[in-house]
Parts: structure tokens; sequence; C-alpha cells
């Protein structure tokens, strides 16, 4: 656009400087360059400027990002820490608890088989009877702890992952948050560059136009002292004009008058003055001619002269007009431009909540499964090694009487 704004003052300033010596018309156009390179060294130090604005607003929008990530991403690691923790104290627990109660009951049992053993001296049909009813009681005393202990461990685990869930969604709402703050950000540095940018254009739009008044000035200004010049010349030729004419009319006039003369001498002195003052008038008519021909050329140059400055002005206030008119433009479709691509986020964003839910939802499903698939595949034997081995080795009933 600068461009264009130039070969359009170039196009007028070679129209009106066109009878200029070409000197004078070099030294205008060097001016016109150099003002040129000055624009555009303005505009590649402005160029510069906003690209540097530009980057530093990016990385500061991926700072923010990531340090808004890394504090959820802490948060959720501290919190599956402390459930890992929680989780593994609770089995320390269970394990010492689940230990305790069969010890206690093992040694309950202990003494009640050799009271009854006592009792029975040598029925063994009747001692094994007794012994799988301890065992029988011993196991049903362990399922109801280890029942206690998987309601209690698949309670922290549906609190932690709710509050895992919890922290995910916050997480989420917080980037989706940054992001929309970020797009603010960035529409509204784009539209305040854009107006930088046009504010230049102006600047250097007027400082153009003021050289270009300038100019037109001197211009105008010339034309005006060439006039004066050549009417100061008119005027001071005129009167040897008249007066060698004069020479010569008056050497005619007499000559004729010798070859026509009829009269005596006193009369044809007397046609000669007044032809004399004849003369003098008609010389005197033609110095007032040239004095109102001067003043009538020189009038009309003035108005020519600010004919051509109107011109020039309009001409300009056009130029004006129309950037300002470009400038409206653009941060018009700017504006369109970010409400759009807001538009589109917010279009891809419902998507991505609808997404974030499902797959909480999936998870809270499966651990749900698993915590109902863990309750089913409770043992018939709690007591027996392969149960137990997981908290601690109990030893088999068995064995006590040996």
């Amino acid at each position: 656009q600068i461009l264009a704004i130039l070969l359009i003052n170039l196009i007028c300033f070679l129209h009106y400087i066109n009878p200029l010596p070409m000197l004078l018309r070099r030294q205008e156009l060097r001016e016109l360059r150099l003002l040129q390179k000055e624009e555009q060294r303005a505009q590649q130090q402005l160029s510069n400027k906003l690209l540097q604005q530009r980057e530093q607003l990016f990385r500061r929008f991926e700072q923010e990002m990531t340090s808004k990530k890394r504090h959820y991403d802490q948060e959720i690691e501290n919190l599956e820490k402390q459930q890992k923790q929680t989780i593994e104290r609770l089995e320390q627990e269970h394990t010492n608890r689940l230990r305790d109660e069969a010890k206690r009951i093992k040694g309950e049992q202990e003494k009640e088989l050799t009271k009854f053993q006592n009792m029975l001296k040598n029925r063994k049909k009747e001692e094994q009877e007794f012994v799988q009813k301890q065992q029988q009681e011993l196991d049903a005393s362990l399922k109801k702890i280890i029942q206690q202990q998987k309601t209690e461990l698949a309670t922290i685990e549906r609190d932690c992952l709710n509050n895992k869930q919890q922290l995910m969604r916050a997480r989420e709402a917080a980037i989706w948050e940054l992001e929309e703050r970020h797009l603010q950000e960035k529409h509204q540095l784009l539209k305040q560059q854009l107006k930088d940018q046009y504010f230049m254009q102006r600047h250097q739009l007027l400082k153009r136009h003021e050289k270009e008044t300038e100019q037109m000035q001197r211009y105008n200004q010339r034309l005006i002292e060439e006039l004066k010049n050549k009417q100061s010349q008119e005027k001071v030729r005129l009167p040897k004009i008249q007066r060698s004419e004069a020479k010569t009319r008056m050497a005619m006039f007499k000559k004729s008058l010798r070859i026509n003369s009829s009269g005596t001498p006193e009369q044809d002195r007397e046609k000669i003055k007044q032809f004399a003052v004849q003369e003098e008038k008609r010389h005197k008519n033609e110095r007032l001619a040239q004095h109102q021909k001067h003043e009538n050329q020189m009038r009309d140059l003035q108005l020519q002269c600010e004919a051509n400055i109107r011109e020039l002005h309009q001409l300009q206030n056009e130029k004006c007009h129309l950037l300002v008119e470009h400038e409206t433009q653009k941060l018009k479709e700017l504006d369109e431009e970010h409400s759009q691509e807001l538009k589109e986020w917010r279009e891809k964003l419902r998507p991505r909540k609808k997404t974030l839910e499902e797959e909480f939802a999936r998870k809270l499903q499966e651990q749900e499964v698993f915590f109902k698939m863990s309750g089913e595949s409770e043992c018939l034997n709690p007591s027996a090694q392969s149960r137990i081995s997981k908290f601690y080795p109990i030893p088999s009933l068995h064995s006590t009487g040996s």
C-alpha cells in the first residue's frame, strides 16, 4: 500500500514539476527517495518490534501452559503417591490384624480341641468332626475380616479415583480457561499491532504530504518569481521599443507630410506636434495595457497556484480517508477472524469434555467391575496357604494336635 501511495505521489509530482529545470527536478526526486528510505527503515524497525512482541507472547503462553500442567500433574502424582502409601499401610495393618485374629482363634481352638480330646478318649471320628467344625469357624471368621478389608480398600480406591478425576477435571478446566485467555490476548496483541502499523502509515503519509506541499509551494513560488522576472523585463523593454518605434513613426510621418503637405511650415509643425501628442497617448495606453496584462497574468497565476494547492490537498485528504477506511476494514476482518477462531475452539471443546467424561466413566466402571469380581472370587478356605500367603502364612490346624 505504501508503494502504491508512493507511485501516486510520484505521478502527481511529475505532473506539476514537468516545466521545472532538470536540476530542480532531480533535487526534489532525491528528497522523495530519501523520504522513502526513511519510511522503509522505520517500517522494518516496526516489523522487527512486532515480531519480537509476538514471539514473547507465544513464549509466555507456552510457559504458562507448562506451569499449569506441571502444577496439576504434581498434584495428581502426590495424590497417587499418598494413595499408594495409604494402601500399603492398610495392607500391612490388615495383614497384622488377620494374623493376630488367626492366632487368637487358633489358640482358643487348640484349647477347645485339647479339652474335647480328653473327653472323647480315642474317638477319632468325633474328633475329626470337631476339628472340621473348628476349621469352618476359622474360615468364616477370616472371610468376614477379609471382606471387611476388601470393602475398606475399595472405598479408599473409589475415593482416590474420584479425587484424581476431580483433579484432572480441574486441570483440564484450567487448561481450557488458559487457552481461551491466550486466544483473547493474542487477538488484542494483533489488533494493537495492526493499529500501530496504520499509525505509522498515517504518520509517514502526513510527512509525505508535508513534503509534497512544501515542493508544491516552492514550485508555485518559482512560477511567480519567473513571471515577475518576465514582466519586469517586458516592462523595461517596452520604453525602448516605444522610443525606437516613435522615431520610426515620426520619421515616416514627416516624410509623408513633406510629400503630401499643402500647407505652410507653421501648419506642418502643428501637425507634427499633434502627432507627437497622439503617439504619447498611444504609448501611455500601451503601458497601461501592459500593466493590466501583467496584473491579469499574476492574478491568473496566483489562482492557478491556489488551485494546485487545493487539488493537492484534496488528493491528500482522499489518501488519508482511504487509509482510515482500509484500517477500519482490516480491524473488522481481524475481529471476525477472532470470533471464528473462538467459535471453532468452543466447538472442539465440547467433544474434548465429552471424551474426558467418557474416559472417567470407563475408569469408574472398570474399578467397579474389578471390585465386584474380587468380592465374588472369595476363596472357600481363607485359612489355606494359597489365600493367606498375600498377608502371611498360617499353619494348618491339623498339625496342632501332633
